[in-house]
């Protein structure tokens, strides 16, 4: 079976070389012709573990790249991946989906065609792209996305469900190719078969569930701080309890990524266009909004509200670790803040990339420019710790694995604020540093 992939980002990428890893003969499409160059040489264009070596394995044999549509006519199956940003109103944007879907319809003829849709859409979109193709002899079927980055490429594999929604589920076709694609998983793996709406829904429901959960103990944690309470030691107890679970209860300075920001709005936006009030959503989105500026004046109000000229290592720059991806990152928010205040901010992650892409950002924001004073990429977290007044973490990478005699000789003055509660802190303390976590005294 030859299935064609639209879109060779995220979502896209591990489509392509997932369905590859299991014999399928693939095309990646995209229309950024230097990309498709890269990645027909092998070259992968983010950090995703095991993701290049994959890539390189199938490239030229089960998998290729191009900028053509035309391949879609001998596809039996096509799978939507393109992205669903943000617009300025919060809504997601459906450009990208329309003209890929119009870009499709181009290449359809008489013969039957499933267009899986696994971009994050709003509910309600599936039926109106069935609607754009209702001339053609085309099913088209919701299959929402689960990946975590990070560890993305072991989460295609590995799958928690496959979630798939369809037009008519008396119609057997579609759903039994579907099965047949997604049979080289463990047979204990859940389907659910649905609808397109309870497809669209349950993606956005995971998410905005995930986030609440993350907001919720972010909102503990304040009060946590007042009252002298340990943030780490309440959420171990709830997580004991299995009607909680101890996922996502984690204490910081907020959720980030390409997904949880962005489809929380999407999700507020859908529930203000049906005219229902989306308090518990839109509290959860305010709370996230929230918690870096509280962590910040956390900072600032041991300074005594003057933060000019010191200098903060701040470790962690993309959202989470093992990525490279910068979007809504708290540790780029953070350095935002700090530098507008007059500090001197020396940043480090572990991840090249996301190095690279961090220079890149203020770089090419010309509103960031005069930032570049102040703010220093470093590649060695030693050097970047050097003559620090503060060392502030802003990703959950297990910094406890550093050589803390050797920090805590590099630095000017002993102080840490863990904006993720990864330390440990008696530990730390006992090396000289005050310590300031979230919730955490």
């Amino acid at each position: 079976m030859k299935i064609s992939v639209i879109g060779t980002g995220y979502v896209g990428l591990i489509q392509s070389v997932g369905l590859a890893e299991f014999g399928f003969d693939v095309v990646g499409i995209d229309i950024d012709e230097t990309k498709v160059k890269r990645l027909n040489e092998g070259k992968c264009p983010l950090y995703e573990d095991d993701l290049e070596e994959l890539l390189k394995k199938h490239v030229g044999n089960k998998l290729k790249f191009t900028t053509s549509y035309d391949e879609i006519k001998d596809s039996a199956v096509i799978f939507l991946c393109v992205g669903t940003p943000q617009d300025d109103e919060g809504n997601a944007d459906l450009r990208f989906i329309y003209s890929a879907t119009e870009s499709i319809k181009n290449q359809l003829d008489d013969g039957y065609k499933i267009l899986v849709i696994k971009s994050t859409v709003p509910i309600g979109t599936n039926r109106k792209i069935k609607e754009l193709l209702k001339d053609y002899n085309v099913a088209v079927v919701s299959n929402p996305e689960f990946l975590r980055e990070g560890i993305a490429v072991y989460d295609f594999f590995n799958p928690e469900r496959i979630v798939l929604g369809f037009e008519n589920l008396e119609y057997k076709k579609p759903i039994d190719v579907m099965k047949e694609i997604y049979s080289h998983f463990d047979n204990n793996i859940p389907f659910i078969i649905t609808d397109w709406e309870s497809a669209e829904m349950i993606k956005y429901a995971s998410n905005a569930f995930l986030a609440t959960k993350i907001s919720f103990v972010n909102e503990l944690s304040k009060l946590s701080d007042e009252v002298g309470a340990d943030i780490k030691i309440v959420t171990k107890a709830m997580g004991i309890d299995k009607r909680i679970g101890n996922k996502f209860l984690n204490a910081g300075i907020g959720y980030a990524g390409s997904c949880f920001p962005k489809d929380i709005k999407a999700l507020i936006k859908q529930f203000e266009n049906n005219n229902i009030s989306p308090k518990l959503i839109k509290a959860t989105d305010e709370v996230n909004e929230e918690q870096i500026c509280w962590f910040f004046n956390k900072i600032k109000n041991y300074y005594n509200n003057d933060i000019n000229q010191k200098i903060f290592a701040v470790l962690g720059l993309a959202f989470k670790p093992n990525t490279d991806d910068l979007r809504e990152s708290r540790g780029i928010k953070l350095i935002d803040l700090l530098l507008k205040n007059g500090a001197i901010v020396k940043g480090f992650d572990y991840v090249e990339k996301a190095r690279e892409n961090t220079i890149n950002r203020y770089k090419l924001d010309k509103s960031k420019a005069f930032y570049g004073y102040n703010l220093y990429i470093l590649e060695d977290l030693y050097e970047t710790v050097k003559d620090a007044d503060a060392i502030v973490i802003t990703t959950e990478y297990n910094f406890n694995n550093e050589d803390w005699e050797k920090i805590k000789t590099a630095v000017k003055n002993k102080v840490v604020f863990d904006g993720r509660n990864i330390l440990n802190a008696e530990k730390i303390k006992k090396l000289g540093f005050e310590y300031y976590g979230v919730g955490r005294k």
